[in-house]
C-alpha cells in the first residue's frame, strides 16, 4: 500500500520521496485523489506564506507564484499532455497521424499557444479566487476532482496505442475497485477538509471528464498518457471557472 502511494506521488508530481515503486502501477490509482489534495495543500500554503512574508495584498503576484509552483511541482507533466493534444488537433489528420504527433516529444506552434492560453486562463481565475476568498475551496476541489477524473478515464477507456506508452500500465490495469475507492476517498477528503458543497463540483468534474472520454473514444479510439494529462487539465481549469461563476451563491451558503 505504501509503495502504491509512492508511485502515485512520483507519477503525478516531482516531489522527491524515498521508497520503492509498486509492482502493479494501476494499484496507485487508488491514491490519485489524495495526491491531488496534497498538491492543493502545498499551493494554498504558498499563497498564505507569500501574503504573510510580503505583507501586501497583491493578488496578481500571489496567483502567479501559485501557478509557478504548480508547474514546477508537477513537472508540467499534464501541461505537456495538453500541448501534445493541441498539436495533434492542429494537424487535422486521421487517428494514426494524431497519435504519431502526440508521441513526438517536440512541441509545435499549436501546443505552445495552447499552453500559453491555458496558463493565462488559470492565472485569471486564481486571481479571482483570491479576491473572493475561495482559493482553498477552488484548489482542493479542482485538484482532487481532476486527479480522480484520471482514474475514471483510465478505467472507462481502452489504451489507444497498439504499442506501449507511459500510460499503458495504468489504463490496462485499471479496474472498478480503483474507481470506486478513489471516489470514496475523494468524497471523504472533500467533505472533511473543504465543504460538502464541493461534492457538487466534484461530480461536475466527472461530467466534464465524460465528454472528454467521448471525444477521445470517437477520434482516437481510447486514451493515452497525454490524453489523461490533458483531461486532468480540462477538468481542473473548467472547475476553477465554474466555482468563480457560482461564487456569490457559494459564499452565501458558506457564511
Amino acid at each position: 500500500m505504501i509503495n502504491d502511494f509512492i508511485t502515485a506521488i512520483r507519477t503525478l508530481t516531482r516531489i522527491p520521496i524515498y521508497g520503492n515503486d509498486t509492482d502493479n502501477f494501476a494499484s496507485s490509482l487508488f491514491w490519485f485523489p489524495l495526491v491531488g489534495f496534497l498538491l492543493a495543500v502545498i499551493l494554498f500554503a504558498v499563497a498564505v506564506l507569500f501574503q504573510f512574508f510580503f505583507k501586501i495584498q497583491w493578488v496578481e503576484a500571489v496567483a502567479f507564484f501559485v501557478l509557478l509552483v504548480s508547474v514546477v511541482i508537477t513537472g508540467a507533466l499534464h501541461l505537456d499532455g495538453f500541448a501534445d493534444w493541441a498539436d495533434a488537433l492542429g494537424v487535422l489528420g486521421n487517428r494514426e497521424k494524431m497519435l504519431a504527433v502526440m508521441k513526438d516529444s517536440n512541441n509545435g506552434a499549436f501546443g505552445l499557444i495552447a499552453i500559453f492560453l491555458l496558463l493565462l486562463a488559470k492565472w485569471i481565475v486564481l486571481v479571482k479566487l483570491l479576491e473572493i476568498n475561495l482559493l482553498w475551496f477552488g484548489l482542493a476541489t479542482a485538484y482532487v476532482s481532476s486527479r480522480s477524473a484520471m482514474v475514471y478515464l483510465s478505467f472507462s477507456l481502452p489504451y489507444a496505442r497498439a504499442k506501449g506508452g507511459t500510460g499503458k500500465a495504468f489504463v490496462e490495469g485499471a479496474a472498478k475497485k480503483h474507481l470506486l475507492i478513489s471516489l470514496i476517498l475523494s468524497i471523504i477528503v472533500l467533505s472533511l477538509f473543504v465543504n460538502i458543497l464541493s461534492i457538487i463540483f466534484f461530480f461536475s468534474g466527472f461530467i466534464i471528464a465524460y465528454f472528454w472520454k467521448r471525444w477521445c473514444l470517437k477520434y482516437l479510439g481510447g486514451i493515452t498518457g497525454d490524453l489523461l494529462g490533458a483531461g486532468s487539465e480540462f477538468v481542473e481549469t473548467i472547475l476553477f471557472f465554474l466555482i468563480v461563476f457560482f461564487a456569490n451563491y457559494l459564499k452565501s451558503l458558506l457564511l
